[in-house]
């Protein structure tokens, strides 16, 4: 087969060429149709420039260099910041593939779990999705370089999600097989994926950015008149990828219980990570960072006890998880054993040979407070990056959860008034089965 590139444009867009959330466009979509190839979905990137702006008037302000407020996005995250939803959709039956909620803060933990500092964050990810590891060379080389309009912040970015990176050989296109398919994005809202530096941000109420030239570009392999005879017969088949269902709750108390009815057969993994509740949509904080829950005043909520339950019972691990600040309260680095767990909860153990995780982004030694010499916005190794998780199959069997509830009782020291969100992700082994009336998605 020869491969050709092809570029799409969204399905939805002004006639300025311009996509805002600001400006009513909080959904961008793009549509590969059917045709007579093979789709290899790695190959899927999302591609433009995007500016940032300090108001939406006609003329908008864009961020400069001296601006004392210091407008700014999560430096490790780069245009991830401003994907709030995936969804890849079957576009003959209309019925969802894959669906990840958050999609930013999945991405945050993903790329600093899975990512080096200088390899990845500074190297082909500085370039690809504007990605920096230090957030004063984000706020210099990403936010604050169009202040006289001419320079663009120009993006190729992969969508990383279980669909688009586990089927194989690729996707047929034809519309006797799988045909077209669809790729949604969510964007974030913008109070969201900007924040105030400084801390004390004034007349930013309107601050938004901007996409333009949006494109999706792909490989598709053209089926040759030799093989035709062949793959128009596959009218039916499957795909097998690692799906991530996300879920999202609240806890407020020191014994914080969370369950959920998952439905799934083949759990591989669960991981979690945190923030302040009041931090949502605040522009006078980073909404994507992920810290240690925090009590009202910013000290941190540190957990003693964590247990992974299912049905009730402790599963998998048999034990309690006691972490180290129970034996020291005056301790500063992260529990060893916490953070190995969680690690492998994200990527496999082989892959952890580029990683940003270290003591830099993971301690206590700092408040979730956007003042102050030891906030969490000073945080070294490309800021803090705390969650827990655990791993539940060791040769991607999975773990059977259709019928007990999966469940995690948290132990911590919050205790005042003071919500904190959680956002879940839990990795399961799908089977997606396709035919000429749709889709049946086995979980």
């Amino acid at each position: 087969m020869t491969s050709r590139q092809i570029l799409i444009r969204p399905d939805n867009i002004a006639s300025d060429g311009k996509i805002s959330a600001k400006n009513s466009f909080p959904t961008v979509s793009f549509t590969i149709q059917s045709q007579q190839g093979i789709l290899d979905p790695r190959s899927i990137r999302i591609n433009g420039n995007v500016q940032f702006y300090r108001d939406n008037l006609t003329t908008p302000t864009p961020v400069q260099s001296g601006d004392t407020d210091k407008l700014t996005m999560d430096n490790t995250l780069g245009v991830y910041n401003l994907f709030d939803q995936l969804t890849i959709r079957h576009v003959k039956s209309h019925q969802i593939c894959e669906s990840i909620k958050n999609y930013a803060r999945f991405m945050k933990t993903y790329t600093q779990v899975g990512s080096s500092l200088c390899g990845d964050l500074i190297a082909h990810m500085g370039e690809s999705v504007l990605s920096m590891p230090n957030p004063d060379a984000f706020f210099e080389t990403v936010m604050a370089n169009n202040a006289n309009g001419s320079r663009k912040n120009h993006f190729s970015a992969h969508l990383p999600c279980g669909f688009l990176q586990g089927t194989g050989g690729g996707i047929n296109l034809m519309e006797t097989s799988f045909g077209a398919i669809q790729i949604v994005l969510e964007l974030t809202p913008d109070l969201q994926a900007l924040f105030c530096k400084s801390g004390t941000p004034s007349n930013l109420s309107n601050a938004h950015y901007e996409f333009e030239n949006l494109n999706l570009t792909c490989e598709v392999a053209d089926i040759t008149p030799d093989q035709m005879a062949s793959v128009s017969k596959q009218t039916s088949g499957s795909y097998q990828f690692n799906s991530i269902t996300s879920l999202y709750t609240t806890v407020n108390s020191t014994n914080a219980q969370i369950q959920f009815g998952l439905s799934l057969k083949n759990l591989q993994s669960v991981f979690m990570n945190f923030m302040p509740s009041a931090n949502i949509n605040n522009i006078a904080q980073n909404g994507m960072a992920t810290t240690y829950p925090s009590k009202s005043n910013g000290d941190l909520a540190h957990f003693s006890r964590i247990q992974f339950l299912r049905g009730g019972q402790k599963f998998p691990a048999t034990f309690d998880f006691t972490t180290n600040i129970s034996e020291d309260p005056n301790v500063e680095v992260v529990d060893p054993e916490l953070l190995k767990y969680f690690v492998d909860s994200v990527i496999p153990e082989y892959l952890t040979d580029r990683t940003a995780i270290s003591n830099l982004n993971n301690n206590r030694a700092y408040k979730v407070s956007a003042t102050g010499t030891d906030s969490y916005l000073l945080e070294g190794g490309g800021g803090s990056c705390f969650g827990i998780g655990i791993k539940y199959s060791q040769f991607n069997n999975g773990q059977d959860f259709s019928a007990l509830q999966w469940g995690c009782s948290l132990e911590s020291t919050l205790t005042d008034d003071s919500p904190q969100s959680v956002f879940l992700y839990f990795k399961a082994r799908t089977t997606l089965l396709f035919n000429e009336n749709g889709l049946q998605i086995l979980n």
